[in-house]
């Protein structure tokens, strides 16, 4: 189906037509290209609007484009266990829908995993054509952290944690499989259901699906530990670019890399490189270089010549370069560890419970590195606290903060 509205489709529209007029002429377009059918009633003459299937689904589809951003995690690993929790406890006669509703469910997840792991790894590529820290900072926690981090990531962390429903899933799926009375009841209600032609076509369509579900959960975690590696890969990364590039450099080493950085910006905007490298020769001047000694000015003049020398070696840049770069992350690396991100919490929570992220000091630069190192690190194995985000920012110490509260977890013993 089409809907072209042209020039050429509109002839039979008059020039200085009315919205009523326009709006009756695209719904007689839509009607005559299939996207829509008008129903009469026959006892008043009103005319109604049917939307076939593909019209439904087409307008589905833009509007779940359109409001990409809003749309809400669906814990469908907690959902699967709870229906079938509940028809395993009932055995009803709609255990064959929740089965294909659990199906179903199987490969919307599988599918949201990988486009999960595709998210991360766009941002991932985006890290490096961004050549400012408060770029890199905005992406990471206006961007990435909402729509990705906190919406997608997190639930599959916690309460819809694959790893915390896996083996009850795959209990009732064997238990349902191994019982001949409950298979014979899945096998009746897949014939009334799916209308299979016989008995043994219904029981291995049924076989199918739940050896589907059961192989795909065992998949799962697999998927799942290469987006966590992902996601740390990520942060990680845009961590050593904070660092790098808040680096001060004075040095040969730093305007070089000043120019390089200011290249790689051009080339990445699309601006072009032939601007930025005219600068660079009008910035370099060369001069013919000679000497004078005693002798120069004697008579005769004596010609002398320099005898031809060892040429100095060619130096591979490109290695000495990538060495320093090396050096220069590790060094960075070294000076924001673990040890010294979890000492500063702990001088931070001063022996309380809680401590809001406006009432942590921030004497220096370094502080302010190591409150967004300790924000990341939430999640990790070895932090002992936890964090309470809430709407809204805080202003503290000069810098513009998330409303976060620090909040110490509690022992087990």
């Amino acid at each position: 189906m089409r809907f072209d509205l042209t020039a050429e489709n509109a002839d039979d529209l008059p020039t200085n037509a009315g919205i009523p007029s326009k709006a009756a002429f695209i719904v007689r377009r839509l009607e005559e290209t299939g996207w829509i059918d008008i129903e009469i009633d026959p006892d008043n003459f009103e005319e109604y609007i049917a939307l076939p299937s593909y019209s439904i689904q087409f307008l589905t589809l833009i509007n779940e484009i359109i409001h990409e951003s809003d749309a809400q995690y669906s814990s469908l690993v907690h959902s699967t266990y709870s229906e079938l929790k509940l028809e395993d406890e009932e055995r009803d006669e709609f255990m064959y829908a929740t089965l294909l509703r659990v199906f179903e469910n199987t490969k919307k997840l599988r599918i949201e995993l990988v486009t999960l792991g595709h998210s991360i790894r766009i941002f991932q590529n985006r890290l490096g054509k961004v050549f400012t820290a408060n770029r890199v900072l905005e992406d990471y926690f206006d961007d990435y952290k909402v729509r990705i981090s906190d919406r997608l990531y997190h639930p599959l962390k916690t309460f819809d944690s694959v790893t915390k429903f896996k083996r009850p899933i795959l209990a009732i799926l064997t238990k349902w499989l191994k019982s001949d009375e409950t298979r014979a009841q899945l096998v009746s209600q897949s014939m009334i259901y799916a209308r299979h032609k016989d008995k043994e076509e219904a029981e291995r369509d049924l076989i199918s699906k739940i050896n589907y579900v059961a192989d795909m959960y065992e998949q799962l975690n697999l998927m799942i530990h290469e987006i966590d590696q992902k996601h740390s890969d990520y942060t990680k990364a845009s961590t050593t670019k904070i660092l790098y590039l808040n680096n001060s450099d004075k040095t040969i080493k730093g305007h070089l890399e000043t120019i390089l950085k200011a290249y790689a910006k051009a080339s990445a905007d699309g601006t072009g490189s032939r601007t930025l490298t005219s600068q660079m020769e009008d910035c370099l001047n060369f001069y013919e270089q000679g000497y004078i000694d005693p002798e120069s000015v004697s008579l005769p003049l004596t010609r002398q010549y320099r005898g031809e020398g060892e040429p100095l070696p060619i130096v591979n840049f490109e290695e000495v370069t990538q060495l320093m770069m090396q050096g220069f992350l590790d060094e960075t690396r070294n000076s924001f560890t673990d040890n010294r991100i979890y000492a500063f919490m702990e001088t931070a929570f001063a022996g309380e419970a809680k401590v809001r992220i406006e009432d942590i000091p921030l004497p220096d630069y370094d502080a302010f590195i190591l409150l967004i190192l300790a924000s990341l690190k939430k999640d990790d194995p070895r932090s002992f606290y936890d964090i309470e985000m809430e709407e809204g920012e805080v202003v503290s110490h000069g810098y513009v903060l998330p409303r976060f509260t620090f909040v110490r977890k509690e022992r087990v013993s």
